[in-house]
């Protein structure tokens, strides 16, 4: 059978059809809830959306999470957002080819493609249109990858 667009849309918005889907997703919403341990705020936000455990660091405090000690995680900020980086220890982690970020605002050094630990800070000024990007695309990486889990201040 020739399926076309028109057909497909008709079976699509077809009442039946339409009300199956609903009871099944309202069915497996209500399975997800009552066979979930975690808040119902966790399960109803958006992936990688700011969970409760939002915290504000100082660039002092993000100092600690840079993984030296293997019983913290390990956060990295970009442009006063701080990220979870732990799953890429072996990137983030000592001895990895980008530990120079962990427990640093970095936002600078990755607008230049840097790894000078001089360069880890949110200082932006004198950055061109090139750099600009290049800091967008490696924000989107890590919003695409990491968990936001607080705020430099």
């Amino acid at each position: 059978m020739n399926w076309s667009h028109q057909s497909v849309t008709q079976i699509i918005h077809w009442p039946p059809f339409t009300a199956k889907i609903e009871r099944h997703k309202k069915k497996r919403f209500s399975h997800l809830l009552l066979h979930s341990f975690l808040p119902l705020s966790t399960l109803l936000s958006p992936p990688n959306a700011k969970s409760n455990l939002h915290m504000e660091l100082t660039a002092a405090q993000l100092k600690a999470y840079d993984g030296s000690d293997a019983s913290k995680p390990i956060y990295l900020a970009v442009r006063g957002k701080i990220y979870d980086v732990s799953s890429g220890k072996n990137f983030y982690g000592p001895g990895g080819a980008y530990a120079v970020f962990a427990g640093k605002e970095c936002a600078r050094a990755l607008g230049k493609m840097s790894k000078e630990e001089s360069d880890c800070s949110a200082d932006l000024s004198g950055f061109t249109e090139k750099e600009m990007t290049t800091l967008t695309d490696w924000e989107k990486k890590f919003q695409a990858k990491y968990p936001i889990v607080g705020s430099l201040v």
